[in-house]
């Protein structure tokens, strides 16, 4: 399951070649995990393309941005800090409270 359709994944992307199809939806079903995951309990699971609240879809559209450029062959690693703390920004009113 998806929290964005494939066409607005290629559009973020600017991808326009139906031969990335495949590749575009897998690192899209990666990032729908992932911010699913983070959500935690607050997350609706029966969220979908078409019900998921857009601040989540934005989340997942950005998370997949970041799955796309950043595909492990770049020697640089502090980019998965920068990316959460982003998304912990843009999705903290979606997120059970953390307990310290």
């Amino acid at each position: 399951m998806t929290l964005v359709t494939l066409e607005d994944a290629k559009l973020a992307l600017h991808v326009t070649d139906p031969a990335r199809d495949a590749e575009v939806a897998l690192y899209l079903e990666q990032a729908s995990a992932a911010i699913f995951q983070y959500i935690g309990t607050q997350a609706d699971p029966t969220w979908d393309e078409t019900t998921a609240p857009p601040v989540v879809q934005a989340a997942t559209l950005k998370l997949l941005a970041h799955f796309w450029k950043h595909r492990g062959d770049d020697a640089a690693d502090d980019h998965d800090e920068k990316i959460w703390e982003g998304l912990s920004r843009l999705l903290m009113r979606t997120r059970d409270p953390a307990l310290a």
